[in-house]
């Protein structure tokens, strides 16, 4: 009892100590007894401990005046307080102060003895917080790139006993990287075995530049159109430039949900989203929005349960509809393309139609609706549409578009559609309705094409405690022939030990009339290993297969094949056999039936070329990072904690398959450094350029190290705190007890220097043979000239 009292006592006397200080610092004075006690003042200055809501406010300099209580403007922005700047603002010793009835709601309340003020205010009252994620191109901060060349293959060995023949296949590709973009070729090698007939194939062409910057990509050469709500993807041959957001990984491409909510008090905020558990943050006293939540996909809840110190809690509960057919608000998605439609691709090496131009334009213009333009022309045809995704409350998502063309031979036309889809954990409804002229023809379509005049796809399921069911229904009406329609049902439920039934029916009517009726039973048998049997009844006959496949642990490794099967009234059996390493993969097929057996061996991967040293890899198609260790070789590095790369005998390593545009965190193993290495972080960021290698260097000061024992002119130990340096290095290392000081990076015959009271003198130190994880004790050496 008698220690409570006595820190009691030594907190209200420190209190009075620091009112006291303020108050003196504020007045100028230079004793607490300069003024009297007993004047009354119309004005006087109280230093006071404020607490704002149960929260510590500081201690402030409060002005009383004729009864109204003043605190300094300084004082409202500390507290985050809204205060009206323009009600009874007063200047008292050059310090502007503010009424606390500045403050909407605001009360306070003084206790003179223990020198406090106490506010209650509104949470209204407090400036809002916005808990926001940092947004913008994570690629204007990229690393360096360093020049790559590479190339890709797959290779194809099929051997069919039938024609007694093999033939060789390939698909290959080669380009360059650097700072000034991506350049590639990709081409078709076909009956490379044979002795005339041989044929090689240009497949693509293209020189790719990205503006990280501002979110924009160059293409130039071949490449692939835009699709939209009203569009298809067309190959072309020509220039593309529009947004990429794959620049920016970390941009909000879709409208979020806004939460929002108020506190009294500091509170803990915890964020839910369909009941799990998100992510944790703290909100100071007054309203907050959280705009930095977690990538959201489909349709949901989001719960946010504020805590405050008290105790208290209180629940926001928020539906959202994430989808990327909406933009966030203000947000634009644009691409314009122009020169000739490519033709027959794969077949001839560069045949490209009429010139034509298109443009796209997609825009956010609220959190519920996102608009659409797309314009196409060619020398004889024009399209021009408009289209919308609007949501209806959180759970559907309309979608609706209509474009006119004009063909020099066909005439008007006229294409439309409607959606709409109500995704829930629970059940999944959508369904697309789409209708066309006879006239109409878009980008890269033939005239000659059978039209569409109507089409309906349609999708339901529901899940239950007893499995999920679904239906499906699809109908084609053509212009030129019968309607086909097709209706679906299926079941599937998981079983005792995770063992999955999958059944389905659908039966197609119009041009032709037929059933399917089938069930597929998965069995998992050990780890990664599964089997599955399937049977299959339909008009005509009765298909039944039975497969076992099994996978690797982790990315890569060995994995495999086996099937049994009748198909069509005929057996079959197929086995086959598949590896994947560092350096590429390779697979072994064979199929036999009663009258043929094939077999197929397949190899694919890549080579890089960087930094003058070459690495086979798998395929070249993101990302990668040059390492380099200086001198340092088999140093284990990687991507955050999987140091499966070591470096070469030059102290370089290549980390493929990294993100583009992105942070990678490349980290070093410690462990396998010498214990005499200094390094400032084992860690690097790793931001490469789409398909380029990013030069990343770890600063690493090699050496030996070495116990050196220092004596002044008098033979006594050198002081503890004298200073040793290596010659023409800034680094400083400290002599300890006995005159010892540990120091690193020595190599065989070092200049050093120490410094002692402004006092300065040389030491030559030369180490005995040994190696860089051994430490030598030196000495004992003389420091001449400095007095102690």
């Amino acid at each position: 009892m008698s220690s409570s009292r006595s820190r009691l006592g030594a907190i209200r006397w420190l209190r009075f100590m620091r009112a006291l200080a303020v108050t003196c610092g504020m007045l100028g004075l230079t004793h607490a007894g300069a003024q009297p006690a007993a004047t009354e003042t119309p004005e006087r200055v109280l230093p006071l401990e404020v607490v704002v809501n149960g929260t510590a406010g500081g201690i402030w300099p409060i002005l009383e005046r004729g009864g109204v209580l003043y605190a300094p403007v300084e004082a409202f922005q500390n507290w985050r307080l809204q205060a009206q700047m323009d009600v009874g603002i007063v200047t008292y010793r050059g310090l502007p102060y503010l009424p606390l009835t500045a403050v909407a709601g605001l009360e306070g309340q003084v206790d003179a003895q223990q020198q406090f003020l106490n506010l209650k205010v509104a949470p209204s009252a407090f400036a809002a917080t916005k808990l926001a994620r940092e947004l913008g191109p994570v690629g204007a901060h990229r690393s360096k790139p360093v020049g790559a060349l590479f190339g890709n293959y797959d290779l194809n060995l099929a051997y069919s006993s039938r024609t007694q023949k093999s033939d060789l296949g390939a698909v290959g590709e080669v380009g360059w990287s650097g700072g000034l973009g991506v350049f590639s070729q990709t081409f078709l090698g076909q009956r490379l075995l044979a002795a005339e007939d041989r044929k090689f194939t240009r497949l693509q062409t293209s020189f790719r530049r990205d503006f990280p910057a501002s979110g924009h990509t160059l293409t130039i050469g071949d490449a692939v159109s835009r699709s939209s709500l009203l569009g298809r993807s067309a190959y072309f041959g020509g220039i593309q430039f529009g947004s990429n957001f794959d620049l920016a990984p970390g941009l909000n491409r879709q409208p979020i949900p806004l939460v929002a909510g108020e506190t009294a008090t500091p509170s803990v905020v915890q964020l839910y989203v369909n009941d799990v558990l998100r992510q944790t943050s703290n909100v100071p006293a007054g309203p907050f929005t959280l705009d930095n939540l977690p990538t959201l996909v489909g349709n949901g809840q989001v719960t946010v349960k504020v805590r405050d110190i008290l105790g208290r809690e209180t629940l926001i509960t928020q539906p959202f509809l994430i989808t990327a057919d909406l933009l966030a608000p203000g947000l634009n998605d644009w691409s314009v393309e122009a020169g000739g439609l490519r033709r027959e691709l794969g077949i001839t090496n560069a045949t490209y139609g009429p010139g034509f131009v298109s443009g796209l334009w997609r825009r956010g213009l609220s959190t519920e609706f996102t608009g659409e333009g797309r314009l196409e022309a060619t020398q004889d045809r024009q399209a021009l549409g408009v289209a919308g995704v609007h949501t209806l409350g959180a759970s559907w998502l309309l979608r609706a578009g209509a474009m006119a063309s004009r063909d020099q031979m066909l005439g008007p036309g006229t294409r439309w559609l409607v959606g709409a889809d109500r995704p829930s954990f629970g059940s999944n409804l959508s369904f697309t309705l789409e209708g066309k002229s006879r006239e109409f023809r878009g980008l890269g379509e033939d005239r000659v094409i059978s039209v569409i005049q109507l089409q309906l796809a349609s999708q339901a399921s529901v899940s239950t405690l007893w499995g999920t069911f679904g239906f499906g229904l699809a109908i084609q009406k053509p212009y030129s022939d019968r309607t086909v329609t097709t209706a679906s049902l299926n079941y599937s439920a998981v079983l005792r030990n995770n063992w999955l039934l999958n059944t389905y029916y659908s039966r197609a009517t119009g041009i032709t009339n037929g059933y399917t009726l089938g069930a597929t039973l998965t069995v998992p048998l050990e780890r990664n290993t599964v089997v599955a049997t399937s049977m299959q009844s339909y008009k005509g006959g009765v298909d039944f297969y039975s497969a076992a496949t099994h996978s690797p642990d982790v990315a890569g490794g060995l994995a495999w094949r086996a099937l049994v099967a009748q198909q069509q009234q005929e057996p079959r059996a197929e086995a086959g056999v598949y590896y994947a390493g560092q350096k590429g993969q390779v697979a072994a097929d064979v199929s036999t039936t009663p009258g043929q057996t094939n077999l197929r061996l397949g190899a694919s991967g890549g080579l890089l070329f960087t930094g003058g040293r070459g690495y086979a890899l798998q395929r070249f198609d993101n990302a990668a990072a040059l390492v380099e260790v200086p001198g340092y070789a088999n140093i284990g590095v990687g991507v955050g904690a999987q140091a499966g790369t070591r470096t070469d005998a030059g102290g370089y390593a290549l980390i493929p398959r990294l993100r583009p545009y992105a942070n990678n965190p490349i980290r070093l193993d410690p462990n396998d450094l010498p214990i005499t290495a200094e390094i400032d972080s084992i860690e690097v960021d790793a931001v490469p350029g789409w398909r380029s290698v990013a030069q990343v260097q770890f600063s690493v000061r090699g050496g030996r190290g070495a116990l050196l024992r220092i004596n002044f002119d008098d033979g006594e130990p050198a002081p503890p705190g004298a200073i040793v340096q290596i010659g023409g290095e800034d680094r400083q290392f400290y002599v300890a007890r006995r005159g010892e000081a540990y120091v690193t990076g020595l190599q065989d015959a070092n200049q050093l220097q120490l410094t002692w009271k402004g006092a300065r003198c040389p030491l030559r130190v030369v180490l005995p043979p040994g190696t860089a994880d051994e430490v030598t004790r030196v000495g004992p050496l003389t420091c001449t000239g400095v007095a102690r």
